[in-house]
């Protein structure tokens, strides 16, 4: 009887953790050029490391949010001693309610992590075309070569 029971449980813990944490493909304008990104998703956090400096980041993301006619409710900079930027932060709502937050911290001088928060059962679609409209508009910056203007 406990062989019966016991298996069944073994079988579905095998399915159903990796379904938890997952590398999903953001596909966008670079993957048309043989670039692909990839992200990692995790209780509601959509993490994903993109080519690019911090400016070129902020401004594309001010960008993205002009497009997707999203509302920015707070901002938040974090600084180093020194005074340079650590990361920023970004509380994010619809016209529907909240939506989300975005954290990006520079990890090089040319490469950003940024961290989509949902929540624990956030919205995944909403996280992921974010994500992709963000590095649709980073590609669009680094083609145009245009220094941006703030930080």
């Amino acid at each position: 009887m406990i062989r019966t029971t016991t298996i069944p449980l073994l079988l579905a813990a095998i399915l159903i953790i990796p379904g938890c944490a997952a590398a999903v493909p953001i596909v966008s304008a670079s993957a048309a050029a043989g670039e692909a990104g990839y992200s990692f998703w995790q209780s509601g956090k959509l993490t994903y490391v993109d080519e690019g400096t911090t400016r070129e980041m902020n401004q594309a993301m001010v960008l993205t949010f002009n497009r997707l006619a999203l509302t920015v409710d707070e901002t938040k900079d974090r600084l180093d001693d020194d005074g340079n930027l650590k990361s920023r932060w970004w509380s994010i709502h619809s016209d529907r309610g909240h939506l989300l937050t975005i954290e990006t911290r520079p990890l090089t001088s040319t490469l950003v992590e940024v961290k989509l928060d949902t929540g624990a059962f956030g919205n995944k679609a909403a996280a992921e075309l974010i994500a992709d409209r963000l590095k649709a508009e980073l590609d669009e910056i680094q083609a145009a070569g245009v220094e941006p203007v703030a930080d």
